[in-house]
């Protein structure tokens, strides 16, 4: 267990679907808990990433201790911020370079992230201040 007051928070993998994608999403949290730790650890909230494709939504709960990641299992879930696109765009849009917590605009691969969202390939509903503290801490 990491020590909760200066290094990364702890992150598991929870339920696994068959059609699920929560294992390759647990590795983009997994890496950027590592590189800024006090951005994982100061993340509250409950997040759900539902996919245009025929993939189980993943669901991203950061408490306390940890942050678990794990795929959708049929029950209603209450979220503070719900991500929905296809899965090459969601990807994009969390891995794009960021620049004040949103996608860098001076940068080609923030400029199709950010032309995404406009043409609401890339849906985001809940707490904006929840969606940049995600995006910072899945930065590539």
């Amino acid at each position: 267990m990491a020590d909760p007051r200066t290094g990364p928070p702890d992150v598991k993998l929870g339920h696994q679907a068959p059609n699920g994608v929560a294992a390759g999403l647990l590795a983009l949290v997994e890496r950027g808990a590592a590189k800024r730790p006090r951005v994982a650890r100061e993340l509250r909230g409950r997040v759900e990433i539902r996919f245009d494709e025929d993939y189980a939504p993943v669901r991203l709960h950061f408490g306390d201790v940890e942050v678990l990641v794990e795929d959708g299992n049929g029950r209603r879930w209450s979220s503070d911020l719900v991500i929905e696109g296809s899965l090459p765009d969601v990807i994009q849009l969390a891995t794009a370079p960021l620049v004040g917590g949103l996608p860098k605009p001076t940068d080609k691969r923030g400029r199709a992230a950010l032309a995404n969202v406009a043409a609401r390939r890339v849906r985001i509903d809940g707490s904006p201040l929840l969606a940049r503290r995600v995006m910072k801490l899945l930065e590539v």
